[in-house]
């Protein structure tokens, strides 16, 4: 009889989680989700997660407010969104820097803070090609004066980065490697101070992404030498890739919305279809594809399936990089 009284208690404790955990998903959301940003102001992924927020508002009925938490190539504000509550209030922009992040760790043997596994791939929205960038009024015009001039000046030329081996070092370090060429890196907090840097001729280049990049192209602050990707961008038609001068490098930046592991899938489900929404949205169409990118929609099995294979090339890149940097 107590068994019986016990089993039926569970049941019935079993029955009210279920229900509120049903009730909670149809609810969903009752109040401001936040979405942390782990880079600064004013690069690719605070642009782009400014444009999702303000459509994706539309959609859940209340504010999606960004919030910026860089540092350490993202890993602050990734291990912030790693360890928020499960509920869906809390979100993480996620991007290609938390695969080179994570990878660089294990690489060097240290244990990284967090990996993909602490996350719920929601949904990508885009999927850029870098563009290699040097000052408006750089000697260098075309690729190739700039990889003649680089070949004749080995380890001289500078360029900056977002972060140590971030999304806008690595692709560098390929290119680079592909071309037989060598650089000396500064690393910035972001892609925004390193924007700041090639605009104020602090480094002979830099390689960036299409929204923030093109916009001050278009006003004459910088120019575009060459896309990193497979193809050229329909925005820049005129700029070639560097594959066009036999050098075989690409690298992808995307960037998409992650939340917390455990977070009940009825509410996860809601934020896949929304982010889907956003993605064929024309307003956020318009608000990517305006500064010259182009949108580029995985949903979250796709996403996830994404990461894993880039996790396999990065960490590849990885450990040999791991053996060719110096040791303290």
């Amino acid at each position: 009889m107590k068994k019986m009284i016990r089993l039926i208690g569970m049941i019935g404790v079993a029955a009210l989680i279920m229900t509120h955990v049903s009730v909670g998903a149809v609810d969903y959301p009752t109040k401001p989700i936040t979405l942390i940003n782990p880079m600064p102001p004013g690069g690719t992924l605070d642009v782009q997660a400014r444009a999702y927020a303000s459509v994706a508002e539309k959609y859940l009925g209340q504010p999606v407010i960004v919030v910026n938490k860089p540092g350490a190539t993202g890993m602050v504000g990734g291990l912030a969104g790693a360890q928020a509550p499960p509920d869906g209030y809390t979100l993480t922009v996620g991007s290609v820097n938390f695969t080179n992040a994570i990878e660089w760790e294990i690489a060097n043997g240290r244990k990284p803070p967090f990996t993909r596994h602490d996350f719920i791939a929601i949904g990508s929205f885009t999927m850029s090609p870098t563009l290699l960038i040097v000052p408006f009024d750089s000697l260098y015009k075309t690729l190739a004066d700039f990889v003649k001039d680089a070949k004749s000046k080995p380890g001289q030329l500078v360029f900056c980065s977002g972060g140590l081996y971030g999304m806008s070092h690595l692709p560098i370090e390929i290119f680079a490697k592909a071309a037989g060429l060598k650089f000396r890196h500064v690393p910035y907090q972001g892609g925004g101070p390193c924007l700041t840097a090639v605009v104020g001729k602090h480094v002979d280049f830099a390689m960036q992404y299409p929204p923030t990049s093109l916009p001050l192209a278009r006003g004459n602050k910088l120019r575009v030498l060459a896309v990193v990707g497979a193809k050229r961008l329909k925005s820049i038609p005129d700029i070639p890739t560097v594959k066009e001068l036999g050098i075989d490098a690409e690298y992808y930046g995307w960037v998409g919305i992650m939340a917390p592991k455990n977070t009940p899938m009825p509410i996860v489900q809601k934020l896949r279809d929304i982010t889907k929404k956003v993605a064929e949205d024309k307003s956020f169409i318009d608000m990517i594809e305006k500064p010259g990118d182009e949108v580029y929609f995985l949903n979250g099995d796709e996403l996830a399936k994404w990461m894993e294979k880039e996790s396999r090339i990065i960490a590849a890149i990885d450990a040999e990089l791991a053996k060719e940097a110096p040791k303290k």
